[in-house]
């Protein structure tokens, strides 16, 4: 009997333990739930998302000015997508007729025009849309942005990462205030780093460097500056792969397929100027309105023919190639005629570049222009100083971040280095100063005990 209401005992107590762990665990597990849900980069993507529909939204920054025919709404590629969608092809990149133009990339003037076409040209509508497009591109980099960080820094830092782009003031404001492809090209960009990583890691098949070439030749056709980065991120597989003749094989068969992507667009340039136009070809008339005889070292804006009433008649004049051609042999003629001025105007691009160029900021009757620099140089020391860190620690991948850093910026140096220039970076940068921040939280400061007598 005794030994009975002992059993019986010990099972209720049983129970009643199971029971409590059961009641105590539903919390736990539902905080963990609430962890992993806010962890999750798709839920980070969520965030960025709707934080930048808001934006838009509630700015409203889709009321874009009306003011000179609506050019702030895309500038040249507004005018572009709208020659386009009102049937005249891809031309006239200023206010009046000039003909066939390759003033830039194909890719975003495309799709623009394509929304100009379900929308409307320049209206409030298409200004949502393309907006909202943009802040798609841009949340999408909280995503490729974890997946680098998860890579090359761990679990932490990728989430503090894919956070921090989440929020960052520069990557709200390019995808909702300016109709241009910088959030598309900093996620594309983003996107091929996730891709060398991940083949750096695993045996590749010719499927794999297809699919490589393909997102470069899509980055060709969107900004074709950033072609630059392609050959450092083959050297760097070709360092890091098995060697043998495969990899020779797959570098070959990724540089073919993009050229692939690239040859229609090649094809038609050539078609309709009669010459090899590789893309773009506004080079020389951007180096001209920074390296010209008024010595400013800067963009002269009054001799940019969206601009100047005369540079856009003399423009329309000549057509776009012949200016074109005017602009370069006048460069080549400034850099003969001062070669010092011209390393000393490019050497101070390369600064502004990373601090932004002067440009007045008056509030409250005070010139905060120096503490707009100090906004701008901060990132850009918390980014390099992650990149140290990166190589001392040996962290795979520091070189193309290196690149990122070092080489990109090269083109920017001899042109005006406007800030949205940095922007396809800035995702990597914002990396490199978190990881630069969770180093420095694991550094212990061993403070002398003072003993007091």
């Amino acid at each position: 009997m005794q030994g009975g209401e002992e059993k019986n005992l010990l099972s209720v107590a049983d129970a009643s333990a199971r029971a409590s762990k059961e009641y105590s665990a539903e919390p736990a597990s539902h905080h963990q739930s609430s962890l992993s849900l806010r962890h999750s980069p798709l839920f980070i993507v969520l965030i960025a998302l709707l934080l930048r529909l808001a934006v838009i939204t509630f700015g409203p920054t889709y009321h874009i000015t009306p003011r000179r025919d609506h050019f702030q709404f895309g500038w040249e590629m507004g005018r572009i997508a709208r020659s386009i969608a009102t049937g005249n092809g891809f031309s006239s990149p200023t206010d009046l007729p000039t003909g066939p133009s390759a003033w830039g990339p194909p890719l975003y003037p495309y799709i623009l025009a394509g929304i100009f076409k379900l929308f409307g040209v320049y209206s409030h509508a298409a200004a949502w849309v393309i907006l909202a497009l943009n802040s798609i591109f841009s949340a999408l980099t909280c995503l490729t942005l974890y997946w680098i960080a998860q890579r090359m820094y761990g679990l932490a830092v990728a989430r503090a990462a894919a956070w921090t782009w989440a929020f960052f003031p520069y990557a709200i404001y390019w995808p909702t205030r300016v109709v241009w492809e910088t959030s598309l090209t900093a996620f594309l960009l983003s996107l091929a780093l996730v891709l060398a990583l991940r083949m750096a890691d695993q045996p590749l098949g010719k499927r794999d460097w297809i699919i490589f070439g393909l997102l470069w030749g899509v980055i060709a056709l969107t900004n074709t500056a950033v072609l630059s980065m392609f050959p450092f991120c083959l050297l760097w597989l070709m360092y890091r792969l098995p060697r043998d003749s495969r990899r020779f094989t797959g570098a070959a068969v990724c540089i073919l397929t993009t050229i692939l992507v690239m040859t229609p667009w090649l094809a038609r340039n050539y078609a309709t100027f009669g010459k090899f136009v590789f893309i773009r070809d506004n080079l020389p008339l951007e180096m001209h309105m920074a390296n010209n005889d008024r010595l400013t070292g800067l963009w002269t804006r009054d001799e940019h023919p969206g601009n100047d009433p005369q540079a856009m008649q003399k423009f329309q004049q000549l057509g776009e190639m012949r200016f074109m051609e005017e602009k370069q042999q006048q460069v080549r003629q400034f850099i003969v005629e001062h070669p010092v001025l011209f390393i000393g105007f490019s050497l101070e691009r390369a600064v502004y570049f990373w601090i932004a160029p002067p440009q007045a900021n008056i509030v409250a009757g005070y010139d905060l222009s120096f503490a707009r620099h100090i906004g701008f140089l901060i990132p850009a020391i918390l980014a390099f100083g992650g990149l140290w860190i990166s190589i001392r620690n040996r962290v795979k991948g520091s070189f193309l971040l290196a690149c990122f850093l070092i080489i990109y910026p090269l083109p920017y140096y001899l042109v005006n280095p406007f800030p949205r220039y940095k922007h396809p970076i800035e995702p990597e940068m914002i990396m490199l100063a978190v990881y630069l921040f969770w180093q420095a939280s694991r550094v212990q400061i061993r403070w002398p005990l003072v003993h007091k007598e």
